[in-house]
C-alpha cells in the first residue's frame, strides 16, 4: 500500500480573490488517491468554501487576524506532520514562517508570490518591516514560486533571493468547472447589445476606473455597449458608481457583485477587459482564454504579452491610458480568438507537487 503525501493549504479565508481561486483550483486538481490533503483556515469563512471536495480536511484556526493564528498554527502542524506545506499570500508567508521557528520537524513549505514585487515596490504598498518578514520567509522556504518568468526576475532582485530557490508555476485553471457551468445556461445579456464583462474585487489596483473613462468615450461613438462589473466590494463601489453618474453613463454600467458562477458571463459575453494597474498572472483573462473570449487587457504585467499576441489574438494597452483603452474596445472585432496558445503551457498540479515531493527540482 502506497502512503499518501501529507499536503497542507494555508489561507487567511476562502474569500473571493484570485489567490484564494487559485489555490481552490489547486486542491480540486489534486488527485486524492496520491494526496493526503489538509486546509488550514485562519477563519473558515468565504464563497469558495463549497468548492472544496469533501477529501479535504479543514481546519478551523477561528482567529479573526492572520498574526493572532500563529500558535494555533503551529500546533497543528505538530499534529499533521505534512511533507508539504503551501502559501499563497503575504500574510499567510509571515504567519507560517514565524510559526516554525524552531520546529525539529523537516517540511517543505512552499510560498508562491500572488503579485509583482515590482509594482508593490514602487508602488510602496508594503512597508519596510512586511518586507523583511517576507524576505527572511522566503529564506527559509524550501521553494518560492513565481506566476511568470518575469516575476521570478523580480523576486530575485527585490527580495534579494537566489534564483535557484525560485520556481515558474503557471497558474492552473479549472476547466472542468468552467465547462460544467457553461453547459445548458440562458444567456444572461441583452443579445442585441454589445456586452463587455470584466472581473475583480472593486479596489483601486483593479483600475475599474479607468474602464468607466473608457466607456464613456466608446459610448460617444458608438452607444449599444454595456458593461457589466463581476466582484465584490473592497472599498470602491460607492465611488464607482458615482463617477458612472458624473458621467451620465449609469445606465450603461452594471455592478453584479460576487457570483458564484462568473463564467456564464463571460461564456455569453462579447469581450473581456482586463483594465488592471497591476497583477501577478491573472486566472480571469486565463479563463476567457480558455473560452475564447476577445481579450483586451493593460500590460499590467509583462507576461501579458506571452498571453496576448498583441493586435492578432488580442489588444493590450498601457495601464492608466483611458484614451487607447476605448479604442481597443471599438476594435474587438479585430481579435482572432482562433490564435490563443496559452493552454498548451500549463503542467498538471499533480505532476508538480510530485516532483516537488521526489525532490525532483533540487
Amino acid at each position: 500500500m502506497n502512503i499518501k503525501v501529507k499536503i497542507v493549504f494555508f489561507l487567511a479565508t476562502l474569500n473571493a480573490g484570485g489567490a484564494e481561486r487559485v489555490t481552490v483550483t489547486q486542491i480540486r486538481q489534486l488527485d486524492s488517491s496520491k494526496y493526503d490533503i489538509y486546509l488550514i483556515l485562519v477563519n473558515k469563512q468565504g464563497p469558495f468554501l463549497e468548492l472544496i471536495p469533501k477529501e479535504v480536511k479543514i481546519i478551523d484556526l477561528k482567529k479573526t487576524k492572520t498574526l493572532f493564528s500563529i500558535l494555533s498554527l503551529r500546533r497543528v502542524l505538530k499534529d499533521i506532520n505534512p511533507d508539504i506545506i503551501y502559501s499563497t499570500l503575504f500574510r499567510t508567508h509571515v504567519a507560517l514562517d514565524l510559526a516554525l521557528i524552531n520546529l525539529k520537524h523537516k517540511f517543505k513549505t512552499i510560498y508562491m508570490s500572488p503579485s509583482s514585487p515590482k509594482l508593490l515596490f514602487l508602488r510602496k504598498e508594503i512597508g519596510f518591516l512586511m518586507r523583511y518578514l517576507i524576505k527572511k520567509a522566503y529564506m527559509n522556504s524550501y521553494m518560492v514560486l513565481a506566476q511568470t518568468p518575469e516575476m521570478k526576475e523580480e523576486i530575485a532582485r527585490y527580495h534579494q533571493i537566489d534564483k535557484d530557490k525560485i520556481k515558474v508555476f503557471l497558474n492552473p485553471i479549472d476547466t472542468e468547472m468552467i465547462d460544467i457551468q457553461t453547459t445548458n445556461i440562458e444567456n444572461p445579456f441583452n443579445p442585441k447589445r454589445i456586452n463587455i464583462v470584466a472581473a475583480g474585487r472593486l479596489s483601486d489596483v483593479k483600475g475599474f476606473d479607468i474602464l468607466i473613462d473608457a466607456l464613456a468615450k466608446v459610448l460617444e461613438e458608438n452607444n449599444n455597449f454595456s458593461l457589466y462589473i463581476i466582484g465584490r466590494d473592497a472599498g470602491e463601489e460607492d465611488t464607482l458608481k458615482k463617477q458612472a453618474e458624473r458621467l451620465s453613463i449609469s445606465n450603461y454600467v452594471n455592478f453584479l457583485g460576487y457570483r458564484t458562477n462568473p463564467f456564464k458571463f463571460f461564456f455569453f459575453s462579447d469581450l473581456f477587459v482586463l483594465s488592471s494597474r497591476r497583477e501577478g498572472l491573472p486566472n480571469v483573462v486565463l479563463e476567457n482564454i480558455y473560452m475564447k473570449k476577445p481579450v483586451i487587457a493593460t500590460r499590467c504585467v509583462p507576461y501579458m504579452s506571452e498571453l496576448i499576441d498583441d493586435g492578432v489574438s488580442g489588444l493590450l494597452v498601457d495601464i492608466e491610458d483611458a484614451n487607447s483603452l476605448a479604442e481597443a474596445i471599438l476594435n474587438y472585432k479585430k481579435i482572432d480568438v482562433e490564435k490563443y496558445t496559452y493552454m498548451q503551457k500549463i503542467i498538471s498540479v499533480n505532476e508538480f507537487f510530485t516532483d516537488i515531493f521526489n525532490e525532483r527540482y533540487k
